[in-house]
């Protein structure tokens, strides 16, 4: 009895392991994938000054009119929401989010989601394109 228990014991412990790595495996980021996070990351649009910050945010305006599948259901001077409340609607929703950056200036956060059953785009290579357009250093 006690050689069955002790194998049960065994098992169970070689399936828990088993599935946590596979758990974990399952989170790790694609080597390119963690490069454009990176990039987005490193090139976040930012903006001193009143004229600098209207400037990009009428750019950030522009950039989700024209990238999200729903029109801007509500906007701010420091957010912008092209997403859909509906959950059976697909597509691309954009929030642009202006934050303080601690240095009298802001940081303009774009922040993509996909609604979408069938299939999404990469929605890290639309993050770094924002930055780029923002930043006015796009192709």
């Amino acid at each position: 009895m006690k050689k069955i228990s002790l194998l049960a014991r065994c098992y169970r412990w070689a399936i828990v392991s088993t599935l946590a790595a596979l758990t974990l495996v399952s989170c790790a980021v694609s080597p390119e994938t963690q490069a454009k996070m990176d990039e987005y990351a490193r090139t976040i649009p930012t903006c001193l000054g009143d004229d600098e910050c209207d400037r990009k945010w009428a750019v950030a305006r522009t950039w989700t009119a024209q990238i999200s599948d729903f029109g801007i259901r509500s906007e701010s001077d420091i957010r912008i929401n092209a997403n859909s409340n509906i959950t059976s609607q697909s597509g691309i929703g954009v929030i642009i989010t202006k934050v303080a950056n601690g240095s009298d200036g802001f940081q303009l956060i774009a922040d993509l989601e996909c609604f979408s059953a069938y299939s999404c785009p990469e929605l890290w290579d639309l993050k770094v394109d924002f930055n780029k357009t923002i930043n006015g250093t796009s192709e």
